[in-house]
């Protein structure tokens, strides 16, 4: 049986904000949205005077790099196996389509957790020329999501307490789990008095080596994929979000929306999103 494959139609369809809030001086925030529709990326800087706004930046330039050009690679050059057709010419898979399509999710988790890992050693290494040791000096979390291509799949990757959601049938659904000690307080059960939540245990730039999750979720017609980093989710309840969301069909509306209510409940932190909604090609 063929497999589903969906993309975002061109004009519209995706889009991304970023806003210094109300309480912050200067905005650490950065992201990428591919005009295209294939991926988007965001990164919540951390280091303050130290740089998180470069941290984050960073980040995204090199990541965003490395899916754009891996994009943009001929198919025989991601996830598939490909020979010499019988008269010498075109060139036809030799995987079937299951097979073919497994290959393809199986290199793209490889290749973003390059990508990420990749950030990483440029920034820790920023750090380390301007004399800051391990856990110190700038850094910066990231979470992103890239359409397999041929396929009705996205990878998600992330490090941090950004986050990607899936609004589907007008439900919201958390695709990411946040790296965070107040996560891991819940996770051991919420016994004691929890901690801070803005305590990160995975970040980009802190260390010589980072571990990114990825993992492949399939999408269907009208999903919708939100990113956005913790000025957003830290100052509206996920109900409240997927309300938004229900309501702003088009993804520039719906962002505005977004950094508009972050603002109106205090805007305490920046406040990053980055909205995508699919239709079946």
């Amino acid at each position: 049986m063929p497999v589903a494959t969906f993309a975002l139609t061109a004009t519209g369809r995706i889009a991304g904000r970023t806003d210094v809030g109300r309480a912050r001086a200067r905005n650490e925030d950065s992201l990428h949205v591919d005009p295209a529709g294939r991926f988007a990326i965001v990164c919540d800087g951390m280091g303050g005077h130290a740089g998180g706004d470069v941290a984050s930046r960073k980040a995204v330039e090199v990541i965003a790099g490395l899916l754009e050009d891996a994009a943009s690679a001929p198919p025989c050059d991601f996830g598939g196996v490909e020979s010499d057709g019988p008269d010498g010419g075109d060139t036809v898979r030799t995987l079937p389509e299951p097979a073919r399509e497994e290959a393809a999710i199986r290199g793209a988790l490889g290749l973003v957790r390059s990508a990420v890992r990749r950030a990483n050693a440029r920034i820790h290494a920023l750090n380390r020329q301007r004399g800051f040791a391990d856990g110190r000096g700038m850094g910066t979390t990231v979470v992103g999501w890239w359409l397999v291509p041929d396929s009705n799949r996205i990878v998600a990757f992330h490090a941090g307490d950004s986050r990607l959601y899936r609004l589907r049938g007008g439900e919201l659904q958390p695709l990411t789990r946040d790296h965070s000690l107040y996560q891991l307080w819940l996770d051991n059960g919420g016994n004691g008095t929890a901690p801070h939540r803005n305590i990160i245990l995975r970040a980009l730039g802190t260390g010589e080596e980072v571990e990114p999750e990825a993992a492949a979720h399939p999408l269907l017609p009208d999903d919708v994929l939100l990113l956005c980093s913790d000025g957003l989710n830290g100052m509206l309840p996920d109900t409240l979000i997927a309300r938004i969301l229900r309501q702003e069909p088009e993804p520039e509306r719906a962002c505005a929306a977004l950094v508009d209510a972050a603002n109106t409940a205090g805007g305490q932190d920046n406040i990053t999103v980055a909205v995508a909604r699919f239709s079946a090609t």
